[in-house]
């Protein structure tokens, strides 16, 4: 009876042996296959990532916004995505701006100086309007364009001869508007003036 419960017990002890082997090969093998997993993760991850091949550009010195950079590939590289940092032979700073008088001179043929020349002697006439203060005889009319030019101040005073008379007119004006305003002022001295449509000079803008 004894001899039996002894080779139980020794039966016992060794499958406990084996089990505990058997557990402890278990735990090796899965936390192996834990490791496999998280590196194969990374891997396979890595597929369906894009990375950026293009060096990265280091600080090469303090540079305004407006700075030229000059590199050894010379124009063919500028529309290129990629840039190394390495290839950077000089940086221009932006020039300063400088206030002063300054000097053009334009050469030109001279068939094109004589165009210019004629534009600007030839001025097509332009139809306008001016503000008609006077008119009479030729004396009369002299007088009143000469107190009109010293009283009033206004320069811009035509003597016109229309047979057998003459009328004394002021301004230049575009438009009827204008000569409207310009009427207002001058009626309080010349109780008949009057606006008259007729060719005037081109005034200044």
């Amino acid at each position: 009876m004894r001899k039996n419960t002894f080779e139980s017990n020794n039966l016992f002890q060794k499958c406990l042996i084996n089990f505990s082997a058997l557990l402890f090969v278990f735990c090796l093998l899965a936390n192996s296959s834990s490791i496999t997993a998280q590196t194969e993760t990374s891997w396979w991850k890595n597929i369906f990532r894009t990375k950026c091949d293009s060096t990265k550009i280091e600080h090469v010195q303090d540079l305004d916004e407006n700075s030229i950079i000059i590199n050894d590939l010379g124009m063919r590289d500028i529309d290129s995505i990629e840039w190394d940092s390495t290839m950077v032979i000089s940086v221009h700073p932006v020039l300063k701006s400088r206030s002063g008088v300054g000097s053009v001179e334009v050469h030109m043929d001279s068939a094109l100086t004589v165009i210019s020349e004629n534009a600007f002697a030839n001025v097509p006439p332009l139809k306008g309007y001016r503000v008609q203060i006077h008119f009479g005889d030729l004396e009369t009319a002299r007088a009143v364009r000469a107190k009109c030019r010293s009283h009033l101040n206004i320069s811009t005073v035509y003597l016109e001869s229309i047979a057998p008379n003459y009328s004394v007119v002021v301004g230049n004006y575009r438009d009827r508007w204008a000569a409207e305003l310009a009427l207002e002022k001058l009626i309080v001295q010349y109780p008949n003036a009057l606006i008259v449509p007729t060719v005037i000079e081109l005034p200044k803008l």
